[in-house]
Parts: structure tokens; sequence; C-alpha cells
């Protein structure tokens, strides 16, 4: 198996013992010492049917989900011995995926269009994935600079303060998708991943808009990238079950959203239905199933103190031990938030004092990335 290490940064987050403990894995990645999941999954060998029904193969990727998890449990060395197989896990969980395509239920929109024939759900993303732009993110969380993000067209929200509107929606109805992005293949977006390392890049952060509508290209790329470098999720979250499935033994790290600690006003602000509990259950997924290594993104909103930041906080005290939180600050009414004059200005500091004092007050480790 042939991979790139990469040498611990001095970023003097990684001086806190609670973050050293609840992102070993992924300073283990970084300082080569650990291999990338995706990698170990490259080499778990899965001889499969490319014709047989989904049901067969979901219930296949469930076995090879547990032969993975076994796998991870030996020693590093060891697996940086194995082969990487002719038909991998990974080759498995994309052949699901472009099944799912065909009608489509990456995010629990569940539109279930036929994206394989052109067809485009409220995302208007067909089976091509766009990205508007890829680069060494400086302005991330402290652990996970440099980062190397790819920002893809299109979103399965629609957030009225979206601060990433341009390719978020604001283009839909307006111009051509071909006009504001480039279209990639999964072996182009493994060489922008390769690239990304190269310039120094620390992980590979698929974001936008939202990566969930481009679920199959970015688990296709992964049979095209060479690096030992953390694979990190940076999304809204709002996945299904079945394909959040796909990706949850191939991701490193886990940047979620917790937008709203209700459904009322993700309904109201984002137009989603059932926000509360869909993401609830994904954010437990990850950390009782998957790596374990999250770091979630709570947007503090003016006026939503009581309903939002106050819930979503002690939820994660009780379901979300090992999280870490980036409490942010950085709301400002962006799109058409002017709209809805409660959310048409900035959290005040009094506001965003209350919520770090309550997260305080809960045991929340927020204060390192926030």
């Amino acid at each position: 198996m042939v991979f790139k290490l990469f040498r611990p940064d001095s970023n003097s987050v990684w001086e806190n013992e609670e973050i050293i403990k609840r992102y070993s894995k992924y300073k283990g990645i970084k300082e080569g010492t650990n291999l990338a999941r995706y990698l170990i999954a490259k080499s778990l060998e899965c001889e499969f049917n490319s014709d047989d029904s989904i049901e067969i193969l979901e219930k296949l990727l469930k076995e090879k989900s547990k032969e993975f998890n076994e796998l991870i449990k030996k020693d590093t060395e060891e697996l940086k011995s194995r082969n990487i197989a002719a038909i991998s896990y990974i080759d498995l969980a994309e052949n699901i995926a472009r099944k799912y395509l065909e009608s489509c239920i990456f995010c629990e929109r569940q539109c279930k269009v036929n994206r394989i024939d052109g067809e485009k759900g409220f995302c208007l993303i067909n089976k091509d994935s766009y990205v508007s732009s890829a680069f060494l993110h400086m302005g991330e969380e402290s652990v996970l600079i440099p980062s190397g993000t790819i920002f893809f067209q299109g979103c399965n929200f629609g957030c009225v303060f979206c601060q990433n509107y341009d390719i978020s929606q604001a283009w839909k109805g307006q111009r051509n998708i071909e006009d504001v992005a480039q279209k990639v293949s999964i072996k182009e977006l493994a060489t922008i991943a390769d690239k990304l390392v190269d310039k120094g890049a620390i992980n590979i952060n698929y974001v936008g808009g939202d990566p969930i509508p481009n679920i199959h290209t970015i688990i296709g790329s992964l049979k095209y990238q060479q690096s030992n470098i953390c694979q990190l999720w940076n999304s809204n979250f709002y996945l299904t079950n079945e394909s959040l499935s796909l990706i949850i033994d191939f991701i490193d790290f886990w940047l979620p959203d917790f937008k709203y600690g209700n459904s009322k006003c993700a309904k109201k602000y984002s137009g989603i239905d059932n926000y509360f509990d869909i993401i609830a259950r994904n954010h437990n997924r990850v950390h009782d199933e998957g790596s374990g290594e999250i770091c979630i993104r709570h947007l503090v909103m003016p006026g939503h103190i009581e309903c939002c930041s106050k819930p979503i906080l002690d939820y994660a005290r009780k379901e979300l031990p090992k999280a870490v939180f980036n409490i942010m600050g950085q709301y400002r009414p962006q799109y058409k938030a002017f709209q809805y004059e409660e959310i048409n200005r900035r959290p005040t500091s009094q506001e965003i004092r209350e919520v770090k004092n309550y997260a305080d007050a809960l045991g929340i480790l927020y204060k390192p990335v926030s």
C-alpha cells in the first residue's frame, strides 16, 4: 500500500490533553502513526455482482461494515502491510450509491428523482458533481488548518441566512451550473484532493453548498486517492440512514452543523421537515458507530438561545459526550434574512456569552476550537 506521511504541526491546541484524547486517531493520521480509514477500506476485499438488487447489496454492506470494524482494531503496522483489493469495500459502497441515484434518497428530502437520467430534485444536481472551489483553508477550526477544502455547488437546504448562498442556492433558476462551477469525475476529484495534500493540507474537507448530493462521487474518488490523510465530512448532516451507512466507515473526522434545537425553527428558516430527530440520529450514529471524532458547529442565532442553543447543548451533554463544540458567533443577516425581522441582526455579545456560559455549566468542551 503506497501512501504519504505527514508531520504534526506546532499548533498549541494539541497541547490540550482533552483534545488529544478525543482526537487521538486524527492526530495519529496527521503524524503517520495511524492509517486513514479509507485506506484500510481499500484493502478489504469485497466480491459482489453489480446487478444484484439493492437489498442484497445493502445486506453485504452491513456484513462488510462489521468486518471493517474488526479490521481497524489491528496493529497499524499490520494494516500498512495489507494490499489494495482488486474489488474493495469502497467499490461496493460506490455501486450502491449509484443505484440510489436512480431514485435519489441521499438526503432526507428523499426527492426520489432519477438523477442518472438527468432528473433533478431540490438540490438541482443530477448525476454529475460540480466543484466551485478548492483551496487550503486557514479559517477553519484550529485543529483542522491548513484544511484542504473542496466546495461543492448545490445544497439540500434552503437557509434564508446562508452565507454561502452563491454556491448553495442563489444560482438556481438564474444561471446554468456549468457557468459557475467545474464538473468533476471521480478521478478528477481524487486529483484535486491529492494536489491539496501536496500543498500542505492535513485533511480533505468535503463541504459546500453541501457534500450530500455528491456522495457517489466522493466515495468513488477514494479509490484513486493515494495519501494517508484524514477524510473530513463538513455537512448540514441531513442524510438518510442509507446514505450515512455508505460513508460512516470511510470518514475519519466529522464536522457537522447542529443549527436548530427544534424542528419548527428549521422549517421556518431552512425549509426542511423533522430536523431535530434526523440530525440527532445522525450525530448519534457517527458518535457511537463511526470514528467518534466530532466537532459540532453551532451558529448562535439572534433570539434563538432558549429554543435552539440551549436544547442542542443539553442534548449533546447527554448523548454526545465525546464531541467537541465550536460555538460560533459569526452569524450575520445574509441572503434573505432581511425578510425576517427577528433574525435581521447579529447576535449580541451577551447572547454569545450566555451560550458559552451554559456550555461551561454543562461541562461541554468548546474553548480550544471556538
